[in-house]
């Protein structure tokens, strides 16, 4: 009786959506598929602005970010528990993006009903806003990336709405690993999520899973930069165990500088190190840290 009566509710189209930094679109809308697509700001989207949960910077911020992804969506006209699903999926949506080159949000996802032409503005969200550091910052998302999302968006809502809660934990913790404003432990969230894919016992076993999954060779932080900067020499292999190590000391709060001490894997964690000549050296734990978030998208491309 209850499907027959939400049939014959009258159903309204419902618009989830939010700003992602240097996106390039050939053209504007840019459909992805599966209710998804890019667009420019317009003044419908931008209609769901408000001083009340923005301050002045993220109300000007929103108008200047360049593009939005946008998630469409066939529901009642009664508000109900769909409006929070369509929140969620839309996350789901936005992590396609994520996985293949981590970008840059404004936080702020918004959600209304369209009427004719005008959004009635139902719900604003505010999540922290994401970045993945330097190197991801360096490359805009672009056409070649860009002909890579429409089939990674089915990839991931197969595996949210799957039973597998390691899974499912993997890829949560990468979207909680870009939010976390702290890159130490934005880098352990990233750790623990491809803990998540691997079950690892110890840090020569995460190492062979990780050899295994991704190739030993393979470069930790993707070629995006080239020809302009060469790409960062450190390969898979070679940050296994100093990443594994870097999660160890996080997560049992030691000094970081035990690091190099480490009775079993001796890491130097404070070491000043570069990831190219061009950038300014940073502390080891930094880069490992970035280095995490790039190796767990690579991992999730190659698992999903």
């Amino acid at each position: 009786m209850c499907a027959e009566l939400d049939h014959l509710q009258p159903k309204t189209e419902v618009w989830t959506f939010g700003g992602i930094r240097n996106v390039v679109i050939p053209h504007d809308p840019l459909e992805l598929g599966s209710g998804f697509s890019l667009t420019k700001p317009n003044d419908i989207l931008l209609s769901a602005r408000t001083h009340y949960a923005m301050n002045e910077d993220q109300y000007q911020h929103a108008a200047t970010v360049g593009t939005y992804l946008l998630y469409k969506t066939r529901q009642p006209s009664i508000r109900d528990h769909r409006r929070d699903q369509s929140l969620e999926e839309f996350q789901h949506g936005l992590m396609a993006f994520q996985i293949i080159k981590p970008v840059q949000t404004l936080g702020f996802v918004f959600q209304g009903e369209m009427w004719k032409s005008t959004l009635n503005s139902e719900t604003i969200v505010k999540r922290p806003e994401t970045d993945a550091g330097q190197w991801a910052r360096m490359r805009e998302f672009d056409e070649p990336l860009l002909a890579q999302v429409s089939g990674m968006i089915p990839k991931i809502f197969k595996v949210m709405k799957g039973a597998n809660a390691e899974h499912k934990n993997s890829i949560i913790l990468l979207q909680l690993a870009l939010e976390q404003p702290h890159p130490l432990i934005s880098g352990l969230l990233s750790i623990m999520g491809m803990e998540a894919r691997f079950d690892s016992e110890g840090r020569d076993d995460f190492k062979n899973k990780l050899c295994a999954c991704l190739g030993p060779s393979t470069r930790a932080f993707p070629d995006w930069n080239s020809p302009n900067f060469s790409q960062p020499s450190y390969t898979v292999e070679e940050l296994a165990i100093p990443i594994y190590m870097l999660r160890n000391k996080l997560a049992h709060g030691v000094d970081l500088r035990k690091g190099a001490t480490d009775k079993n894997t001796p890491v130097d964690l404070v070491k000043r190190v570069q990831l190219i000549p061009e950038l300014e050296p940073m502390a080891h734990a930094y880069l490992l840290s970035q280095a995490a978030i790039h190796i767990h998208c690579q991992v999730l491309q190659k698992c999903l």
